[in-house]
């Protein structure tokens, strides 16, 4: 009875554990993919591969990126404060002794010789000499320097030469004794000296300011790009009282010479010696006084080199697609890999806007948000898919749709606003963009049969109609392209550090450019159109400023 109790318990232990297994594993099943993925430990697993095996999402590229440094032109100033470097030399007294008194007896010695210490600086200072009075004397007077002998003589005059003091004798710290000595075989006689006012003076100079230093930041960006750089400085000073002008970029000497002075100098700086940050300039003179005004570093930068990330996208990913369209045409197509800074279409389909007129910058002709500001980079005024101008844009120069000539507008105003067009002769016709032939063929009071294809859209007249003699056609290619397939999508996004700040780069993709101009903390945007099979590349270039950025990424996306 009690093996059977055993076996039943067993029988209904190991179906509790059948149940609960095949809970788990539809609780499992019915988890989101990506919860799922986390959950099995695969959190890396990537979209589809061959064998068909697939998760709905992946991350193709993440990168922290920082700051991206903005570079305007290839010449950059820095202008450095006008700096003095002066080393005055002027006569000053080491020591002074009142008055000193020796005397030798033949059997009295104890005052015959006198000691007295001096301190200087042996680099600043020059001609050094000893002088003093003779109040009284007999016999030879002996005087030593640091124990080498300088003079040994009998002094009968009261204002005796001053006595050169060797600069090859002198040391930073110096001993002079003065001594006489022993009257000898005249036993009854005394030698003896009274000097008065000795004084040890030299010729010294204050290096306190012989030295200055400036200092000018470069960013890495800078520094990698610098094809040449110069110190440009104006030296005022007097030539026949100037020595040696020294100058040191980061303790490196690039110029060591007298400076020509009243005449405008450069140097030239080893790029090498350069570091991203603060670089230090040093200047140094050991004599004289000079005053450098309008000082400068000049650096002349290549063209810059921004940094390039890479992803990689399998063939597994891509379809061939047949197209009819031309790439640059107003045709209502958008070839795959098209530019939208080439295509109108291209620029419409997302949902940018378009300048009919080439721009200074190509990056400028689509654009996704124009500012007030921008208004006038488009000469010819922005619009989009509709015609519409921005929000920012109405009513100005250039806005085709609100009934206005204005007369601020380029000249000759028909030119460039479809208004002034119709304003200068209701029976003109109107090209929406520019005709191959020029700006001059953007309004025209009549349309040759030849002149049809001139204006891609084609002639409007006021009221939208076409003229009789354009039977408008677009020209159309056949092409096979290789684009990504419908039931995927490319998305990249860009993290700043700063919210409610405008930030504007170009975003290059594989060669397709496009402006990014947000205040968000967040930008995304749908890349399909960009990609290609194999190596993929992104550079980001600032507009017209840094811009800092805590990560890029690319995903990609199942959505079929």
């Amino acid at each position: 009875m009690r093996s059977e109790k055993k076996g039943q318990y067993a029988s209904n232990a190991a179906a509790f554990i059948a149940v609960v297994t095949v809970v788990i594993i539809m609780y499992i099943l019915f988890l989101p993919p990506d919860i799922r993925t986390e959950l099995l430990g695969d959190k890396n697993a990537l979209i589809n591969d061959s064998s068909g095996s697939s998760t709905d999402s992946s991350i193709l590229l993440r990168q922290n990126v920082g700051l991206v440094t903005y570079i305007d032109s290839n010449e950059k100033t820095y202008n450095l404060p006008a700096t003095r470097v002066y080393s005055p030399t002027s006569g000053q007294v080491l020591k002074s002794i009142p008055s000193i008194a020796i005397t030798h007896a033949l059997f009295d010695s104890e005052k015959s010789s006198y000691e007295l210490d001096f301190d200087m600086n042996k680099d600043a200072t020059k001609n050094v000499l000893l002088s003093f009075n003779i109040k009284d004397h007999a016999g030879p007077l002996i005087i030593t320097l640091n124990g080498k002998e300088i003079f040994n003589s009998e002094i009968t005059s009261n204002n005796p030469k001053p006595i050169t003091l060797d600069a090859q004798t002198l040391e930073s710290s110096n001993k002079l004794v003065f001594s006489t000595t022993s009257p000898g075989w005249r036993f009854w006689g005394v030698n003896k000296y009274s000097i008065e006012t000795l004084q040890i003076t030299a010729d010294v100079t204050d290096y306190t300011n012989a030295e200055a230093t400036q200092y000018f930041t470069i960013s890495d960006a800078e520094r990698k790009n610098i094809e040449a750089i110069q110190l440009y400085f104006y030296p005022n000073c007097n030539l026949k009282d100037v020595g040696s002008l020294r100058i040191d970029l980061n303790r490196r000497t690039i110029y060591d010479s007298v400076a020509d002075c009243g005449t405008r100098t450069f140097a030239v700086l080893n790029k090498g010696d350069l570091v991203s940050g603060a670089n230090e300039v040093r200047f140094n003179s050991n004599k004289g006084s000079y005053t450098l005004d309008n000082m400068y570093v000049k650096i002349t930068m290549s063209e810059p080199a921004y940094n390039t990330y890479f992803f990689e996208l399998k063939d597994d990913y891509f379809s061939t697609k047949n197209t009819n369209s031309v790439c640059g045409e107003y045709d209502g197509v958008c070839p795959a890999g098209c530019d939208e800074t080439i295509d109108a279409d291209c620029c419409f389909k997302r949902s940018g806007f378009w300048c009919a007129l080439p721009t200074l910058n190509v990056n400028d002709r689509c654009i996704f948000y124009v500012a007030s500001d921008n208004c006038n980079i488009c000469k010819t005024g922005y619009y989009d898919s509709s015609f519409d101008s921005p929000t920012n844009c109405e009513n100005m120069a250039g806005d085709n749709n609100d009934n206005k000539c204005l007369t601020n507008t380029t000249e000759p105003a028909r030119y460039y606003d479809k208004d002034c067009c119709f304003a200068s002769n209701p029976d003109n016709y109107w090209c929406q963009e520019v005709p191959v032939t020029g700006i001059s063929d953007k309004c025209k009071a009549n349309i040759d049969p030849s002149e049809c294809s001139l204006c891609p859209s084609g002639y409007k007249n006021k009221d939208g109609s076409s003229p009789d003699s354009c039977n408008v056609a677009n020209v159309n290619v056949q092409d096979d392209t290789y684009v990504l397939s419908e039931t995927y999508e490319t998305k990249l996004i860009l993290e700043f550090v700063e919210n409610n700040v405008r930030k504007r780069v170009d975003i290059n993709v594989n060669g397709h450019t496009f402006r990014v101009d947000t205040a968000g903390i967040e930008y995304t945007k749908i890349i399909d159109d960009y990609v290609r099979k194999g190596t993929n590349s992104i550079e980001i270039i600032p507009v017209d400023d840094d811009v800092n950025i805590a990560e890029l990424r690319v995903e990609l996306r199942k959505v079929i």
